[in-house]
């Protein structure tokens, strides 16, 4: 995603969440998403910001964070949940075993 598209998406998401949406408030929250180090933190900082805590304020920091450009080779958000959903499938299959 490009910087403009990225620009163009934050400041959408922030007119249905607040209800305006300014250029450098934009800038700040992709600055805020670039330093996080999880979604978590983003949230927090969203909600210093003054956010409420709510599954759409969650949502937009969970997103915002895994469309930002990263510098670390880390696992990105989409590989952490693909992981995380192996793992639990495999947790299901120990124990509840296939019996045909």
């Amino acid at each position: 995603m490009g910087s403009k598209d990225l620009n163009t998406w934050v400041s959408d998401k922030l007119m249905v969440l607040l209800g305006y949406s300014q250029t450098d408030v934009v800038k700040y929250l992709i600055a805020k998403a670039k330093k996080s180090e999880s979604p978590d933190e983003l949230v927090g900082e969203l909600l210093d910001c003054g956010l409420s805590l709510s599954g759409d304020t969650r949502a937009f920091a969970e997103e915002i964070y895994a469309r930002v450009p990263r510098k670390t080779t880390g696992v990105n958000l989409y590989q952490q949940q693909e992981a995380e959903a192996a793992l639990l499938l495999k947790k299901q299959k120990k124990k509840f075993p296939f019996r045909g």
